[in-house]
């Protein structure tokens, strides 16, 4: 079928009468990405029209609510092409249409836009929908720039998505929540009792220490004020989530601790408690789902107890190695201990959860959270990993990452294409992927690079090496020895693009990982304090637009800490404080 030839289009691309001109129209927004990429593609002036003759050949563009929101088909059929979607769905639709025709939205400002004098496709005959109906992620590239989330067919970024491009599934509240719904400040002189009970003491004195005391029956109608005030604040956010605060300090008096126990597992407990909540409030916001973290001690699935129907469970995989796939690892170091001693790994809850969940996501990680530039060998485990959460039922995911607002090293924005693939269909072919990013985004030097993450990844699985998100330590395939060899490497990949200034400055910044090491273990860490090395590090961090090397702090809290000799900018306060980004 013929697009176009020799500059003239073979028709017009044509709307609905009501999304002419309509700018927070999400077909109006995807008509103007055909008719920009398509001229680019061709040069042909595509022009926008409503369509007055159903007989006319064109690009027919529609939204159609019979479809689920992420859904879309794109039918050829005599003569013109017809794409139609959900409200996210016709956006990617419009998308799939130029990937398929060779198109590529690698990063935000690395693009690939095929030249062709003739543009014409073969017969399509495709209806999609994703494997996952909540699909996020917080890498920097991701949640500041909205088109390209859109094109990464993102739908649930914290901080939103624009209606004219479809809008996400967003959180009213989001997690470690306990904090927002029972103001401790609020409640901690008055009523300890409201409070963890742990280590012989109602945990009210400590800011960064404490729970909620899931059995006293005051908390559910607190928590169900708080939450009502929340969500009318918020009228487009269709989830609320009840979780518990980031640490270990569970209830631990005797009706919580007699409640764990019959459930097999805390997070009964805390179902219980968000069950009542989720069922007072569901006739006045019938649409959101109430949502619960499975972390750390609660991540245990529980034996008793069921959540209800607008209960959502978040697993999190947050003390799992990421070196091997979840159902290959034989790694029990850091299992989880249940209430009767017994303990599980992230694969035996996931499967025990998708027993008893009928509306279960994952949380899961990408990086190592204390050291954001160090290389993180996970590249092979990333399909399989998906692949396991879709057959187990899972219907969410978000991969937490480097959040960097600026972005990060360690071929972060491979990562990112290659995540957003696999969250939309897990089966894709991520090698075919990963190869058309590597070639086009580093050029003549993707071979030296691509030989360099096959090094760090046969390592790790020839001598079965386990890697956390939070572990500092140097891992055994970053030794001098092999920095050694991996420098090489690169001294080869910015020789085969020391011509190609773009290419060039993307070698530069994935080696910074490798400065990294160096710089963190051998100058730091070791004493050794070589200035003019420490400072021309600094200098390129900056020349990169890197601003942030840990999870907690930006940039120049971790370079006080360096010179002071501590590994984290955070050590220097009680609980960690997360410092603003550095303006750049």
């Amino acid at each position: 079928m013929l697009l176009a030839e020799n500059r003239v289009p073979f028709g017009a691309i044509y709307v609905p009468e009501s999304d002419f001109d309509n700018y927070n129209s999400q077909v109006w927004f995807i008509s103007g990405q055909l008719r920009y990429y398509l001229a680019r593609i061709t040069t042909a002036p595509f022009e926008i029209k409503v369509c007055q003759d159903k007989h006319a050949n064109g690009i027919y563009i529609a939204s159609d609510d019979t479809y689920a929101d992420d859904e879309f088909s794109i039918n050829t059929l005599n003569g013109s092409l017809y794409i139609k979607g959900g409200k996210r769905g016709v956006i990617y639709g419009g998308y799939e249409l130029l990937e398929i025709i060779g198109c590529r939205f690698f990063t935000p400002d690395c693009e690939k836009i095929p030249t062709l004098t003739t543009l014409a496709i073969t017969e399509i005959n495709k209806r999609e929908k994703p494997a996952f109906e909540f699909r996020d992620m917080d890498y920097g590239t991701i949640m500041r720039y909205s088109k390209f989330a859109t094109q990464c067919r993102i739908n649930g970024r914290w901080n939103g998505i624009p209606e004219m491009l479809g809008g996400s599934i967003g959180y009213a509240l989001g997690a470690h929540s306990f904090a927002r719904l029972v103001p401790h400040h609020e409640y901690r002189d008055t009523h300890p009792e409201y409070f963890s009970f742990y280590n012989g003491r109602r945990q009210n004195i400590e800011n960064d220490h404490w729970q909620l005391c899931l059995t006293n029956p005051d908390i559910v109608d607190i928590i169900v004020d708080n939450a009502r005030k929340i969500l009318k604040e918020n009228p487009n956010k269709k989830i609320l989530s009840i979780s518990q605060n980031d640490n270990p300090y569970n209830c631990q008096c005797e009706k919580c601790l007699k409640s764990d126990a019959e459930e097999g597992s805390p997070v009964g407990t805390l179902i219980k408690l968000v069950n009542k909540v989720a069922e007072i409030l569901e006739p006045e916001f019938p649409d959101v789902t109430f949502d619960i973290l499975a972390y750390h001690y609660t991540r245990p699935a529980s034996k008793k107890t069921q959540t209800r129907h607008n209960v959502c469970v978040r697993l999190c995989a947050s003390t799992t190695c990421f070196a091997h796939p979840y159902d290959k690892c034989d790694d029990r170091t850091r299992a989880v201990k249940h209430p009767n001693g017994k303990t599980s790994v992230f694969i035996d809850d996931l499967i025990e959860w998708s027993k008893v969940c009928n509306r279960l996501y994952v949380w899961d990680y990408t990086s190592n959270f204390p050291l954001y530039p160090l290389p993180f060998a996970n590249w092979r485990v990333l399909q399989p990993n998906l692949q396991t959460m879709s057959k187990y039922n899972v219907k969410g995911v978000f991969e937490e990452a480097n959040c960097a607002a600026n972005g990060g090293v360690d071929f972060n924005d491979m990562r990112v294409y290659l995540l957003s693939k696999l969250m939309w269909n897990p089966n894709c072919d991520v090698d075919a992927h990963r190869k058309e990013f590597m070639e086009y985004f580093y050029g003549e030097a993707a071979p030296y690079l691509d030989q360099y993450l096959n090094m760090i990844c046969d390592f790790v699985e020839k001598e079965n090496y386990h890697l956390y998100i939070q572990d500092i330590q140097r891992p055994d395939y970053l030794t001098d020895e092999l920095l050694g060899q991996y420098n090489l490497l690169f001294d080869k990949a910015e020789m085969a693009v020391s011509g190609d200034g773009v290419r060039l400055s993307r070698v530069q910044k994935a080696r910074l990982s490798i400065r990294f090491v160096d710089i963190f273990w051998n100058e730091i860490l070791n004493g050794n304090y070589n200035a003019e090395k420490i400072n021309q590090f600094f200098t390129d961090l900056r020349a990169h637009n890197i601003s942030r090397l840990d999870e907690w702090s930006n940039i120049e809290r971790t370079y006080r800490a360096w010179m002071d000799g501590k590994a984290r900018g955070v050590y220097y306060t009680s609980p960690f404080r997360y410092d603003a980004e550095s303006i750049l």
